[in-house]
């Protein structure tokens, strides 16, 4: 039952750049993100002291935090702090802001230390142009059946759709349908040998954005062909790789 509780009327998910954590043990980090200054839909819905803006995982859960010094309602300034937050991969992981919640009276927050935070990402883009829609029936093909081209020093969003994969709960639960979630998601560029290159992609740039999820596509080589796969895990353990085919030309042919 991935819905918080049904006092509360919007989420949004946030990103989180586990990537930057390097490698070895990373089972648990602090995680810092900033709500966006000009997110209306937010800030003409919150409360003025904050007090219905609750982090989430995935599973429903809320989450440890604490407000950084210095949240303004009035000059909407608002950073969010995740101590020693449960990361379940070194690449982009997912939790929920939500908010919108006017009988809440309590404080959930909790004034904890943070030290060399991760970063998080909230998102306020809408998906166009290039997208990747996973078919309903695929052909027995290991093929990639979306193909966009670019220039080397092209730098361009691919929106793998993701809102339809996933299970749907058969009866409501508080009047709401409760989906299995994403839970995090790892970005690959594969040559036909299949060795990943991470020059050809940002994973820092990765973000979720309600049903979809971005992916930065960088560099590669004139004239070569590489797939740019996007690995979905959800909180169930499903695992669905997306995938485009990226052509490299610095020049079309006449």
């Amino acid at each position: 039952m991935s819905w918080y509780n049904t006092g509360w009327k919007q989420r949004q998910p946030v990103a989180i750049d586990a990537s930057a954590f390097g490698s070895g043990a990373y089972q648990s980090k602090d995680v810092e993100f900033q709500v966006p200054p000009d997110w209306d839909l937010f800030w003409d819905n919150i409360r003025s002291d904050f007090l219905d803006v609750v982090p989430v995982d995935v599973a429903g859960n809320k989450l440890g935090f604490t407000r950084k010094a210095g949240a303004s309602y009035a000059d909407r300034s608002l950073y969010i702090q995740l101590p020693a937050l449960t990361l379940k991969t070194l690449a982009v992981d997912q939790v929920y802001l939500y908010f919108q919640n006017p009988d809440q009276t309590v404080d959930l927050s909790k004034v904890s230390t943070i030290s060399s935070p991760l970063i998080g990402y909230i998102d306020l883009a809408r998906p166009s142009g290039l997208m990747v829609v996973q078919p309903l029936q695929r052909p027995p093909t290991s093929e990639p059946q979306t193909a966009f081209v670019k220039a080397t020093t092209d730098q361009i969003d691919i929106f793998f759709a993701i809102g339809g994969l996933f299970t749907v709960r058969a009866s409501p639960y508080n009047a709401r349908l409760s989906n299995e979630d994403v839970e995090y998601v790892n970005i690959q560029s594969l040559d036909s040998s299949g060795t990943n290159d991470t020059n050809r992609y940002l994973e820092d740039k990765t973000r979720f954005i309600d049903g979809f999820v971005r992916v930065r596509a960088v560099g590669g080589s004139d004239g070569t062909d590489y797939a740019l796969v996007c690995r979905v895990v959800s909180n169930f353990e499903q695992q669905i790789d997306l995938r485009c085919l990226i052509q490299v030309r610095d020049q079309l042919p006449t």
